[in-house]
């Protein structure tokens, strides 16, 4: 009789349970080959799981292809560890200076770039103010060149004014071409023109113009008025050139210390000499000058009998002496004619200047000229 051989518990030896077939038949052993999964252990065979190593997979133990499938999964790549490394002083510094450089160059371009720009644009603006004035100077010498033209023809008509004033004419035409002429430049005709982009004399020499501008046409309407509003007078004053009239006598008296006459303005003059006759009585016989004039009013009015011979100082009252006309204006000067001439030469200073040693003006015509130079110039450059 053989012996039996000792009954081997696979599923001991396995640490496997066998798996009941799904019919309910015999139980079927697991696959052979694949090892049972070994038992991840703590860090220096301690207790627990590693931190840095993943849980085991878990799988159903029913299933007989758990194992298998658990295998053949992706396996979960451990995190690298960080690696720390250590740099010196000298490193470290050189580090910070690299970083350093690198901010001002950083901000040393920026800075150059920010000045290009802005020098860019600062020449832009310069060029668009340069070419506004130069087209400023241009307009403006047009506008001096009218002024100038207009200014001729003024002294035209008030030199032709005083040559008929000369000969004992009213200026009737030339008072009627004055209100017509008026000099169009003023400091209106300075704005817009660029004028801050001038030198200070041509812009010192603009605003001299528009105001001897100015003047000058106030100038030439005190001449205006005072020819139109004092016709009368004037053409009085002008007649006595060419048929002279007294205006005034004198009066001799005593005093303690001798003689002397009073100026007396007559009450009605008249002529120092006429080819008309004079009736007297029924014949005519020449012209003479009064007997008497009779001065005063009221109670104050006296007879004086003109001067013929003897004492001039005798008489009570005394008698009266014509006075020669032509002396009168030296005397008694008639305020028209002295303000006509005052204005006259006022007008001929403002438009031509004064060349008097130590007191040189320059007249509008000229400054005109002296400004259009300067002008032109501008243009030119």
């Amino acid at each position: 009789m053989s012996e039996k051989k000792p009954k081997i518990d696979l599923k001991a030896r396995l640490g496997k349970k066998s798996v009941t077939g799904p019919t309910g038949g015999p139980p079927i052993p697991p696959p052979v080959g694949i090892p049972k999964p070994p038992v991840m252990g703590g860090m220096g065979g301690m207790g627990g799981v590693s931190r840095s190593a993943p849980p085991p997979p878990q799988h159903d133990p029913s299933n007989p292809y758990a194992a298998v499938e658990a295998h053949h999964a992706p396996k979960r790549a451990a995190e690298p560890k960080a690696i720390k490394v250590e740099m010196s002083e000298e490193v470290v510094e050189g580090q910070r200076k690299a970083q350093r450089r690198a901010l001002m160059i950083g901000l040393i371009l920026s800075l150059f770039v920010g000045f290009v720009g802005f020098t860019w644009g600062g020449s832009s603006e310069r060029g668009k103010g340069a070419k506004a004035a130069l087209e400023g100077a241009k307009e403006l010498i047009k506008d001096i060149e009218a002024a100038d033209k207009t200014a001729d023809e003024l002294n035209q008509v008030l030199s032709k004014a005083s040559e008929r004033l000369g000969k004992n004419e009213y200026p009737a035409d030339e008072v009627t071409k004055l209100g017509a002429i008026n000099i169009p430049f003023d400091g209106g005709h300075l704005t817009d023109k660029g004028l801050g982009r001038f030198k200070k004399d041509v812009a010192t020499m603009l605003i001299n113009y528009a105001n001897a501008a100015q003047k000058a046409n106030d100038q030439k309407e005190k001449i205006q008025n005072l020819l139109a509003n004092t016709k009368g007078g004037i053409q009085e004053i002008l007649a006595q050139k060419a048929d002279p009239k007294v205006h005034w006598a004198v009066i001799v008296g005593g005093t303690p210390n001798g003689p002397w006459a009073s100026m007396q303005p007559l009450p009605a003059p008249f002529l120092v000499q006429s080819k008309t006759k004079v009736k007297d009585g029924d014949k005519e016989k020449d012209y003479e000058w009064p007997a008497e004039i009779t001065i005063g009013s009221g109670k104050e009015q006296e007879k004086l009998k003109r001067y013929k011979s003897g004492d001039p100082s005798s008489g009570d009252p005394p008698p009266f002496i014509p006075v020669n006309p032509q002396t009168e204006s030296m005397v008694c000067p008639s305020t028209t004619i002295v303000r006509l001439r005052a204005e006259l030469n006022e007008m001929q200073e403002v438009l031509k200047g004064d060349n008097t040693p130590g007191q040189e003006k320059t007249g509008f015509l000229q400054l005109g000229e002296q400004v259009i130079t300067l002008l032109k110039k501008i243009g030119q450059s």
